[in-house]
């Protein structure tokens, strides 16, 4: 349970017992446990590590809450319950503290202090789900999950993620279809939801921001019965706000019941269903570097320009999720898992945007604007299954923790689009400077059906094994097999193998060095129109190899990795042909540094910096691209996060947090002869707390610093805004 923060909530640090007292620990275990700690009721004192005490309270599960910043346990990584120390690849865990201190409301700003992950400075960051973040160098738009279940939905305005229905958001980096099945070979971010909580827990919150920004929100749950075999949990909130671009509005209505079941500790069901609104917008870009960048004629188009027509253009979304988790305990040493969640994506876009089909959308002085529209009506249902079998086996000095599962996807996406250009539309230009939205205009009135219906079966097998609590060895294997068909085309099959191995040392003194190897695929669909036949996955590999340290006597966590990620067969169209070829290659490589320290009574910590070049191998075409760097990946990423809880009777209650947020310039083009620039960018929060009150005041971009990104050099080229400053007021008030 989350309980109200408090000087000793989570800056208490973790400890070695001494000798002496960590045999009376051994002896009294042994007494309750009986032989699971030895032979007979014998302790085994030689092969026990460190036992970390974390305060009050230690992280019981995977995905129980996080106390403070430096998680313990996670699932996401192998699928079973083990230490994060043992993983044998990169991963970060972000809590519900961090969340809160940094008042982190989207998915973006969730991940943003994240080593290895690219957030882009764009407004369009929040309007669809992970469309502004890569990982490692790769898009994360079809990469999120949920409890381990994927939320892909087909849809290429998926719906965006409310981070006040999760408990901890958990970001594996690099290949992960061992597991997962298809997917992008940069990571996948799995979102853990809120479950009913052992002790009662009630919060409600107001909050008052920039852009008329008003939210109320609520959180309660409590058992239902004596024994606490029945718990209830309630997550919701209602939002009304405007935007940084006028005339966009950005509302939510966000429910979200949860229902356990505990007849005995060997059985949990946790029912879950969400129902989240979303009305917004998509804004396109259409501004020219000239007016934005630097003056035209001595003036400037405002920031929060509007190039759409208000009140039509929009996108609105309705999604709701079903589903439920399920864990059975089968005698001592097997366990039964099955995550089931049926999920349906509804919405509506009106897309008012500059004219593509023309060299230049602007007039000769570059202040009017030639615009299009398109309008778009899809829905998309999706079914996920995973079943899994963990059985815990030891014999000697070897424990294994072997993982068999089964899982099932199912993607139905239906959509009505009027396509670009579309021959019944007509929308007037738009004065960038001087904008007439009482214009005469007509909206598209043909539309072309398409229905992608899509399973995916996979059926997977691994091993994580430790030999005397010094070795932790993942092998795993994955067998896929994809079925696609489209509307008019023919039925398309394809199916992977893939593989992964790890293997970490547990050293004394807490340093944990790993290597790993794992592969990812994405299937491609269609056929080539010369040869009639299929086209083979999109597939990726990454070497990993790296450190982490978790000092014995205090609480905090130190990584370092080295990677290499390779993704080929990509499609790539070659001159004179109108038909792609399985060639194109993209590498990224890097190194990530990350700490995250509750350091002392009150001081919790994040930094990270991640050096990561993505460069196009094979490109096809003129080749002109090759060895070039891929559009919009910076090489240098710095982030700084320090919050402290002042200690002072006189300040008691009183917190404070403050972030820096660097990114390196990177190419805005193809062909790298033009940069997006750099940015520095400072967070800031404050708290004050008392009795069960929390007041909180927070602000991304204190400084306003709004930079512009541009696609050329050329006074024509294509601009847009960053983000400007948001500041956000809060009151939240909880019981027991």
């Amino acid at each position: 349970m989350h309980q109200p923060r408090s000087a000793n909530r989570r800056r208490s640090s973790a400890f070695a017992l001494p000798p002496t007292r960590t045999t009376w620990w051994v002896l009294l275990t042994s007494a309750l446990c009986g032989p699971a700690f030895g032979q007979g009721n014998t302790p085994d004192t030689t092969t026990l590590g460190p036992i970390d005490i974390q305060g009050d309270q230690v992280e019981a599960r995977a995905w129980s809450p996080v106390e403070g910043y430096v998680a313990e346990r996670s699932a996401t990584a192998t699928k079973t319950d083990i230490p994060l120390i043992e993983s044998p690849q990169a991963i970060t865990v972000i809590g519900r503290d961090e969340l809160e201190d940094r008042d982190a409301n989207t998915l973006t700003e969730a991940v943003e202090y994240s080593p290895g992950i690219t957030v882009l400075n764009r407004f369009n960051n929040n309007v669809t789900d992970s469309i502004g973040i890569t990982i490692r160098g790769f898009q994360a738009s079809d990469a999120t999950y949920r409890d381990g279940t994927r939320m892909f939905s087909g849809l290429p305005y998926d719906a965006p993620i409310e981070t006040y229905g999760l408990e901890r958001i958990e970001v594996l980096r690099g290949p992960a279809s061992v597991l997962y099945g298809q997917g992008q070979p940069g990571g996948i971010i799995n979102l853990v939801t809120k479950r009913p909580t052992d002790t009662p827990l009630h919060e409600v919150g107001l909050e008052l921001g920039s852009f008329g920004q008003k939210q109320l929100k609520g959180d309660v749950s409590q058992a239902l019965d004596e024994n606490g075999h029945w718990r209830y949990r309630l997550t919701g909130l209602v939002q009304k706000a405007d935007a940084p671009i006028e005339y966009i509005d950005d509302d939510r209505v966000y429910v979200a019941p949860a229902l356990t079941w505990s007849p005995s500790e060997r059985t949990e069901l946790t029912l879950l269903a969400h129902y989240q609104k979303n009305e917004s917008d998509y804004h396109w870009t259409g501004f020219p570097l000239e007016g934005t960048k630097r003056d035209n004629d001595g003036r400037r188009i405002p920031r929060d320009r509007y190039i759409g027509i208000p009140g039509l253009a929009g996108y609105s979304s309705e999604t709701y999720s079903v589903g439920y988790l399920f864990e059975q305990l089968v005698g001592d040493h097997l366990t039964f898992r099955q995550n089931v969640r049926y999920r349906e994506v509804d919405y509506d876009v009106v897309d008012v945007f500059r004219n593509y089909f023309t060299a230049s959308p602007f007039n000769e002085d570059l202040t009017v604007l030639e615009r299009d529209a398109r309008l778009r009506f899809d829905e998309g249902e999706t079914i996920t299954a995973d079943n899994q079998l963990v059985a815990d086996v030891r014999h000697g000095a070897f424990e294994h923790s072997l993982l068999a599962g089964f899982d099932y996807k199912t993607l139905d996406y239906r959509s009505r689009n009027s396509g670009f250009g579309n021959p019944t539309t007509d929308i007037p230009p738009l004065d960038l400077y001087n904008p007439d939205y009482t214009q005469d205009f007509s909206l598209p009135s043909t539309f072309t059906p398409s229905r992608t219906q899509a399973d995916q079966y996979g059926l997977y097998v691994q091993d994580h094994l430790k030999y005397r609590d010094k070795w932790a060895f993942t092998l795993g294997a994955r067998q896929d097999w994809v079925n696609e068909e489209s509307l008019g085309e023919d039925k398309n099959d394809q199916d992977n193998l893939s593989w992964r191995a790890g293997v970490v040392y547990l050293a004394d003194n807490g340093l944990a060095p790993y290597a790993s190897y794992s592969e990812s695929f994405t299937p491609q669909y269609g056929t080539n129109e010369v040869t009639g036949a299929g086209y083979d996955p999109i597939t990726g590999e990454q070497y990993e190899i790296g450190l982490r340290y978790r000092p014995v006597s205090w609480n905090a966590s130190f990584e370092v990795a080295a990677f290499e990620i390779s993704r080929n067969n990509e499609l790539v169209t070659m001159p004179n042909s109108a038909v792609p070829s399985q060639i194109g290659e993209t590498r990224s490589r890097g190194v990530e540094l990350g700490a995250r320290l509750d350091i002392t009574r009150g001081l919790s910590a994040l930094a990270s910096y991640t050096w990561n070049e993505v460069d196009v191998i094979e490109a096809g075409g003129s080749q002109a691209t090759n060895g070039k760097r891929v559009v919009n990946r910076p090489d240098h990423l710095a982030k700084l996060w320090f919050d402290y809880d002042f200690q002072q009777p006189a300040l008691k209650g009183l917190g404070v947090g403050a972030g820096v947020r660097y990114t390196s310039s990177s190419f805005s083009n193809a062909d790298n002869t033009a940069r997006y620039p750099s940015s520095t960018l400072v967070d800031a929060a404050v708290r004050y707390e008392f009795d069960n009150v929390r007041l909180q005041l927070s602000a991304n971009n204190v400084f306003d610093d709004v930079k512009v990104y541009c696609t050329g050099a050329q006074a024509s080229s294509f601009c847009e805004y960053g983000l400007p400053r948001n500041v956000l007021g809060s009151i939240t008030y909880r019981w027991d």
